[in-house]
């Protein structure tokens, strides 16, 4: 075993101790047992640890605990190959309630516009308009990326929902719009008939 796996390997079972011991904790007293965080190891077991699970539980715990001293770390979690493990790096890069300091919106928001244009996942790209419009007042960058998305993006929705986005409708989950759609569609006629449904008796 080379000596940056050794060292890797040593990361992961420092931040996994830690969590355990943090999780069983009584709430209260999570804040005062959070100062002695192992946060390099944190960090980076929240990007290598084998255990997509884990990542999700570092990056969780680095949002809230050391959200200013990692916004480099959620940076390169929005490229994790997990959805949920990119979806918290995606929550906690744009999350100012969690900061002590200011968010730096000319480095937040291209990397939104990164998850807008680029993520794979629908779902990802849903999570990105809500964000960049809050963002929006403050950097031009982000309301032209969901313009772009309601004209070019692959997926019906996510373009119907940018476009209502853009006109100032609040952004629901998309399993809300999804499920509104397949009502819509039991709804329309069927063939055969002019209601929403076929009787037979």
């Amino acid at each position: 075993m080379s000596d940056s796996a050794g060292s890797s390997d040593r990361a992961f079972v420092r931040a996994e101790g830690f969590l355990e011991r943090f999780e069983q904790t009584a709430v209260k007293n999570r804040t005062r047992v959070a100062t002695s965080a192992p946060l390099e190891n944190l960090q980076a077991a929240a990007l290598g640890h084998p255990d997509a699970f884990m990542r999700r539980r570092c990056l969780d715990f680095l949002d809230h605990y050391a959200s200013d001293e990692s916004a480099t770390v959620f940076a390169r979690a929005l490229t994790d190959p997990v959805e949920p493990v990119r979806s918290v790096a995606l929550h906690s890069i744009a999350c100012e309630r969690c900061r002590v300091g200011e968010l730096c919106v000319s480095d937040v928001v291209p990397q939104l516009i990164k998850v807008l244009s680029g993520d794979p996942s629908v779902g990802m790209r849903h999570k990105a308009i809500p964000a960049l419009l809050q963002l929006s007042v403050r950097d031009d960058r982000a309301r032209q990326a969901v313009e772009r998305a309601a004209r070019e993006d692959s997926d019906e929705l996510i373009r119907s929902v940018a476009e209502q986005a853009l006109r100032g409708t609040h952004v629901r989950a998309r399993k809300t719009y999804e499920r509104s759609q397949k009502r819509s569609q039991r709804a329309l006629p069927t063939p055969g008939g002019t209601g929403s449904k076929v009787w037979r008796g």
